[in-house]
């Protein structure tokens, strides 16, 4: 396999997998704005979280004046400086897929392909708002949802497969840890009780951790989140399968031009 369709690859898993995080957790947010008053102390810190992890919060304070609804939905959508957005996102899947076609089911190109398009005829505009932006959110996550069946359904199980799956168990470990990281960093304007509960809504989790058990304690749910095996978006979980799909990729043997790449994630195992 030549190193660039490698490569195509593997930013095609990473960024459908990013573009499908990024736009839960803006839906999510939009979610907690309904019960949040712009004058309430949590509002602006959850959404210097949200711009944290779905952008870069430095380049926000730069380019915009305040925490206004518009400026921030805008920000995480469409702004094309910002390389986290919806929007640029939507363009790098597309360009990786195109890169890639011969290598991947004529059904996945189509599927981001058809929303790249109809994105740039109708694309979201101004007056940004949470109405227009929830539709927009839950199709985006429809496509993302939609493609990941496509790759489990129709991909031959072939290193074409193995590097998109790479990029996808990398970024989904890395948008996990983020996710905690960034909330640690906030906990002391953040409400206890809420960002434990806030740290299991942004990972998409909340659901799954409810049917295992009621308590929120802070030890327990980081412990669910970084080190329990049997949660597909623990950062534990990612590790191993990113470990697994690598050995499979080089038949399950360690060359010595990857001897340093799988000491790292020994490393890895050893801390979570």
């Amino acid at each position: 396999m030549l190193s660039r369709v490698a490569d195509s690859l593997y930013w095609l898993g990473r960024y459908g997998e990013r573009i499908y995080t990024n736009a839960y957790i803006a839906d999510a947010q939009m979610d907690q704005m309904l019960e949040l008053g712009r004058t309430d102390g949590q509002y602006e810190q959850q959404w210097s979280c949200v711009l944290s992890i779905g952008g870069y919060m430095d380049d926000y304070e730069k380019r915009y004046r305040d925490y206004e609804e518009e400026e921030m939905l805008f920000y995480l959508l469409s702004d094309k400086q910002n390389f986290n957005s919806i929007e640029r996102l939507l363009l790098s899947i597309r360009d990786n897929a195109k890169n890639t076609r011969d290598c991947i089911p004529n059904a996945l190109f189509e599927q981001w392909n058809s929303l790249y398009l109809s994105n740039q005829e109708n694309p979201l505009q101004a007056p940004y708002n949470v109405l227009n932006a929830t539709e927009f959110l839950s199709t985006v996550q429809t496509t993302s949802l939609t493609a990941t069946g496509i790759i489990d359904s129709l991909m031959t199980r072939d290193e074409c497969f193995l590097f998109v799956k790479i990029g996808k168990w990398l970024e989904r470990s890395e948008k996990t840890a983020l996710i905690l990281l960034t909330l640690m960093e906030n906990a002391s304007a953040l409400n206890r009780d809420f960002a434990v509960t806030y740290a299991l809504q942004l990972t998409n989790t909340l659901d799954e951790y409810t049917r295992r058990t009621r308590h929120r304690e802070a030890d327990l749910v980081l412990k669910f989140l970084i080190q329990d095996v049997h949660c597909s978006r623990s950062v534990s979980y990612g590790v191993r399968k990113i470990k697994k799909t690598l050995l499979e990729i080089e038949s399950n043997e360690i060359r010595s031009y990857a001897t340093h790449l799988f000491e790292m994630i020994k490393t890895l195992e050893q801390v979570i």
